[in-house]
């Protein structure tokens, strides 16, 4: 850790996770979409999930809040569609896609989240590079932590993914580092590989402390740990 200068973190999984359990079924959903004419098994509903989310990787380029709205419109309207559901209309779309978008409640953030990132800050440039959409900075602002990343790289901004490196390299030119001077936090082995490949340190993070879990990468559980290398 003597010639590291940042840490870049992925967001979900690694600083967060979705309050419900699912990144698309969100905190209003089950509410919404309540009728008493109708049902659907959990099968059914992630195979719905599946679909729209297929549709939706394939629009690169979402810069603003408002393209990611109209997209999970589409994208709801999709899950609607194939579990069925009846008498689909705009408002309940609409009700769906905005409780995504714009509900800043829809992720928890761990507990030790903040107190590590005050930390961590006082010695390390610190950054996000996340294969998200735009909404994921406000939630962050709103929750008071986005003050503590110098980057904050989001990937259908640059209609790019992790994988691809781009991310990395414009997120250490805004830092004005070198890639070999930057550790990599995230829960992805893939998205290591693609770290390490770029001359970034890789750390694997798994905070749920799975059983048996292995990598070729260090393994920590919690941001906190880095505050102890």
């Amino acid at each position: 850790m003597n010639n590291v200068k940042a840490i870049l973190f992925d967001s979900g999984r690694t600083l967060n996770v979705p309050r419900t359990g699912h990144w698309f079924i969100t905190p209003n959903f089950m509410k919404i979409i309540d009728r008493e004419d109708f049902i659907y098994s959990n099968e059914e509903m992630n195979k719905a999930m599946r679909v729209a989310y297929e549709h939706i990787s394939k629009i690169l380029l979402v810069e603003t809040e408002e393209e990611e709205y109209s997209m999970f419109k589409e994208f709801y309207e999709i899950v609607l569609r194939e579990v069925k559901y009846p008498n689909i209309n705009n408002e309940v779309i609409e009700l769906l896609a905005r409780d995504n978008v714009y509900n800043d409640d829809k992720f928890l953030f761990f507990d030790d989240i903040e107190p590590s990132l005050r930390i961590l800050k006082e010695k390390y440039l610190l950054g996000i590079v996340s294969d998200t959409w735009p909404s994921l900075e406000r939630v962050f602002i709103n929750n008071n932590l986005r003050k503590y990343f110098s980057t904050f790289i989001m990937s259908s901004v640059y209609a790019s993914y992790k994988s691809e490196k781009i991310l990395f390299k414009i997120a250490i030119e805004e830092l004005g580092i070198k890639p070999e001077e930057a550790i990599f936090v995230d829960d992805s082995e893939s998205n290591l590989e693609a770290a390490e490949e770029f001359g970034m340190i890789p750390i694997l993070i798994d905070v749920y402390n799975s059983q048996g879990v292995e990598s070729k990468y260090p393994i920590i559980h919690s941001i906190s740990e880095l505050i102890e290398k």
